[in-house]
């Protein structure tokens, strides 16, 4: 599982960066275009095999809820459409929050995946 998902993670993580290397940075110019959409697809996709490969294993709860939650702030990025550049302040405002959910979600996985492993 761990080797599954660290390569996944590592080939989108040099894609796409992380933290305030990651197009949805809430610091990045780029959190509100197709790029950061990009990006999130991405974690996403990463999200969805975190998943698949503990498929309800225990020992694997933070693992379990970092993919959740990072699933969960993909989809209000969308739904808010935050990678069309929104005018209304109010809905940028908004997209602050999964935006930087976002751009942390390949360490978070990484240490989800290896808090798994010992059984947390």
């Amino acid at each position: 599982m761990k080797l599954v998902v660290e390569e996944r993670i590592s080939v989108d993580e040099g894609q796409f960066g992380s933290g305030t290397n990651s197009p949805c940075s809430t610091s990045s110019p780029q959190m509100f275009t197709a790029k950061c959409k990009a990006a999130a697809a991405a974690t996403s996709e990463a999200a969805d095999l975190a998943l698949r490969e503990i498929n309800g294993r225990k020992g694997f709860t933070t693992l379990d809820s970092v993919a959740r939650k990072l699933q969960d702030a993909v989809r209000t990025y969308g739904t808010l459409g935050c990678a069309t550049s929104p005018t209304a302040a109010d809905t940028r405002k908004a997209c602050l929050e999964p935006a930087a959910v976002i751009a942390q979600g390949f360490p978070d996985l990484r240490s989800g995946a290896n808090l798994g492993l010992a059984g947390k």
